[in-house]
């Protein structure tokens, strides 16, 4: 048992592309919050949170299967990414909203979240530009 999660271990240190961690939420510079508590942004990805400033909320996420995708939802947000689309789910077919718009890679997200009001994402990477600025997180661990 040791043996083998050494070699996990080692697989995944030599295999860095592998494993991807969103480290930051990135937000269009309509909303005007610098920071959110954590659940705030839980309730947003989970679709429950559909405002902000008075500005529709649209949700911008990688495909479910993307490591990035799955890294957020985990160590992010705290929910792993079943639990994520369980409640997409839930939102779309009660009606309450259409579910997350999903874009096929970090660069679109950027674009999409930089020219949409009211836009929110997450990046493997800090970004900076025109339209988008990170959000801090209040209440998550370093």
């Amino acid at each position: 048992m040791v043996t083998l999660t050494c070699l996990l271990w080692v697989g995944t240190a030599l295999l860095p592309g592998t494993i991807a961690a969103a480290q930051v939420v990135v937000v269009n510079d309509s909303i005007t919050q610098n920071a959110l508590p954590l659940a705030t942004v839980r309730a947003i990805f989970s679709l429950r949170v559909q405002s902000l400033n008075g500005h529709k909320v649209t949700v911008f996420v990688l495909d479910s299967r993307d490591p990035v995708h799955a890294a957020f939802s985990k160590d992010v947000l705290g929910v792993f990414p079943y639990q994520l689309e369980a409640a997409w789910n839930r939102s779309i077919f009660s009606g309450a909203s259409r579910g997350p718009v999903i874009v096929g890679s970090e660069a679109e997200m950027r674009r999409r979240v930089a020219n949409t009001v009211g836009g929110i994402g997450y990046l493997s990477q800090p970004v900076t530009g025109a339209g988008i600025r990170v959000l801090n997180i209040e209440g998550s661990h370093p």
